[in-house]
């Protein structure tokens, strides 16, 4: 029994040593892990600090590199030339200097914009940069603008930085980039046809159509725009290019589908003429074209549409029984307009005929109180008042221009109210309208260079009122401020008018073969199913923003930009996955 007892008390003591001795050996175990543990935490540690000082350094320089770009591309319009690119560059480099604290003098950055930054870069201080228009490639540009005509800016900044942590890792400084690249969003729609899928149409329409056989739209310095479907006829040619014939011209789709020749194929888009190369490939718009929404002139809204009636504007003098002016009188020598053919002044009329061959001048200072000249002591004229808008000429009705009549008018805006009549403004085969292109300086009587329409885009006038001479007078310098454009021809939206729905379209303009559109600034006929057949005397003729646009072809039409030529630069690298 005592020996039972004493053999179970050792077991028990030898159980309670080794339950004692069993934590030190854990916790030797326990200290040897942690440490092990700790020096891959720190390591890790140690490379997310470094890594993420990396980051916010390359985030920096990103922001550097888009805001240069960015201040440099919007010197990047059409027609681009060597001046431009320097200004883009010298704007980009100001951008960067003053961000990053380079310390760059006027000589400096007079000698970065003159060239592209060299392969190996431009070395400032700690810095490499590399600034460039068009992007230099393929020594440091990863992206695809590199042809000579791209209207893009590219800038790229890299450094050494310091790694701190990782550095006991064996782990060395690291070399941390940026690089951003814009463009000018295409500012020059030379043709914009707004309709868009769903909206009064079938679904296979087509807004941009190109008809006829061995037919051409030639757009000069100018983009081509359409919210929809675009149509080529087979032997159809659409011809875009700058001036010179550079390949500098863009076609900007939503709809981009190609089907040959119910639709179109690349080949029949083009620099041309005649031969067409290279290649211009269509790019698909992100988002539709919005219309530009030039404004209607307040002081012609809510016109009435009966002649006889006094609106707030002066109707013109020189009615026949039926309330149309009907022009009857010719040059002298029946060429053209001479001091001797009739003039009418600015207010709003119902119906304007021009017999055939005949002309008349749209004057757009003065009252005129016999514009039929039947009798020559009658045809006198005096000043406009100041009451009345000068060079606005408003229809209600027709304007018909007969077989080789002439309507030349210089500082005017014609403005149609839709009337439901199919073909309000229809030139037949020979007739002309020549709009501020200077023609009207060849007929006495006339103040010279008035090239610009009398309303523009942003709502103002190309005329003021003089005080001194009571009289209005035209603002000569606006000719050569591109950035402020005429309304040559405004067709009224159907809802400006109170009628209709908003998809509401109108069939106003239908220019016959044969005859001829000359004249600088915009057609805007946003609800307007434009027709234009083919005519070569069609030059100068601007922007045409329609709802459809409907080239009849049969013959080469140059159509040379003149419209709104405010740039609107944008960051078109890096994408995704770059």
């Amino acid at each position: 029994m005592h020996e039972s007892m004493t053999s179970r008390l050792r077991s028990a003591r030898r159980a309670i040593a080794a339950f004692r001795a069993r934590p030190g050996r854990e916790r030797g175990q326990v200290v040897a892990l942690f440490a092990l543990f700790l020096v891959v935490f720190l390591g890790f540690a140690a490379l997310t600090i470094d890594y993420g000082s990396w980051l916010k350094v390359r985030r920096d320089y990103q922001n550097v590199v888009d805001s240069a770009v960015l201040a440099g591309s919007g010197f990047l319009s059409r027609p681009i030339d060597a001046t431009k690119r320097e200004q883009a560059r010298r704007a980009a480099w100001e951008s960067i200097n003053n961000q990053l604290g380079l310390g760059l003098s006027t000589f400096d950055l007079n000698t970065l914009q003159g060239s592209n930054s060299p392969d190996a870069g431009t070395v400032r201080g700690d810095y490499t940069i590399w600034v460039s228009t068009p992007p230099r490639g393929p020594a440091k540009y990863p992206g695809g603008f590199t042809g000579p005509n791209d209207r893009y800016l590219y800038a790229h900044i890299e450094r050494l930085n310091a790694s701190y942590f990782s550095r006991i890792f064996g782990q060395g400084d690291r070399t941390v980039s940026a690089w951003a690249t814009a463009g000018v969003f295409t500012n020059r729609y030379a043709v914009i046809t707004l309709r868009q899928a769903g909206q009064d149409g079938p679904s296979n329409a087509t807004d941009i159509d190109v008809a006829g056989s061995n037919s051409a739209l030639e757009v000069v310095d100018g983009d081509v725009g359409g919210n929809w479907g675009m149509k080529l006829n087979s032997l159809s040619q659409l011809w875009i290019h700058g001036a010179g014939g550079s390949a500098d011209g863009e076609v900007f789709l939503v709809d981009y589908i190609t089907c040959g020749s119910s639709c179109w194929s690349p080949n029949q888009i083009n620099v041309g003429p005649p031969t067409g190369t290279p290649l211009i490939t269509p790019q698909q718009l992100p988002q539709i074209i919005e219309d530009p929404n030039y404004p209607l002139p307040g002081l012609l809204a809510g016109l009435p549409t009966s002649f006889g009636s006094t609106g707030p504007l002066q109707k013109g003098g020189g009615t026949d029984p039926q309330g149309d002016l009907r022009i009857r009188h010719g040059a002298v020598d029946g060429v053209g307009c001479d001091d001797d053919s009739p003039r009418i002044g600015p207010g709003w009329y119902r119906d304007l005929r021009i017999d055939a061959g005949n002309c008349i001048v749209l004057d757009p200072t003065h009252t005129y109180t016999d514009p039929d000249n039947a009798d020559p002591l009658l045809r006198g004229q005096a000043d406009l008042p100041i009451g009345q808008q000068p060079g606005i000429f408003y229809l209600t009705g027709n304007l018909d221009v007969q077989t080789n009549a002439l309507v030349v008018g210089d500082g005017v805006s014609v403005f149609f109210r839709p009337n439901g009549t199919n073909g309000q403004f229809q030139p037949s085969g020979g007739g002309v309208m020549d709009l501020n292109t200077g023609a009207s300086n060849k007929v006495g009587g006339s103040p010279p260079d008035m090239r610009k329409a009398a309303y523009m885009t942003d709502g103002n006038f190309t005329y003021g009122w003089d005080a001194s001479l009571g009289q209005w007078v035209y603002k000569t310098g606006l000719n050569s401020d591109i950035s402020r454009t005429g309304v040559a021809i405004y067709v009224a939206k159907p809802s400006q008018m109170g009628v209709g729905t908003v998809d509401a379209n109108t069939d106003v303009i239908k220019v016959q073969a044969g005859s001829g559109l000359a004249w600088r600034g915009v057609t805007y006929a946003p609800h307007d199913n434009v027709q234009i057949a083919g005519q070569p005397g069609h030059d100068g003729i601007g922007q045409f923003v329609s709802w459809t646009f409907k080239f009849a072809g049969g013959t080469n039409v140059k159509q040379t930009y003149d419209g709104p030529d405010v740039s609107l630069p944008r960051l078109v690298e890096p994408h995704l996955g770059q």
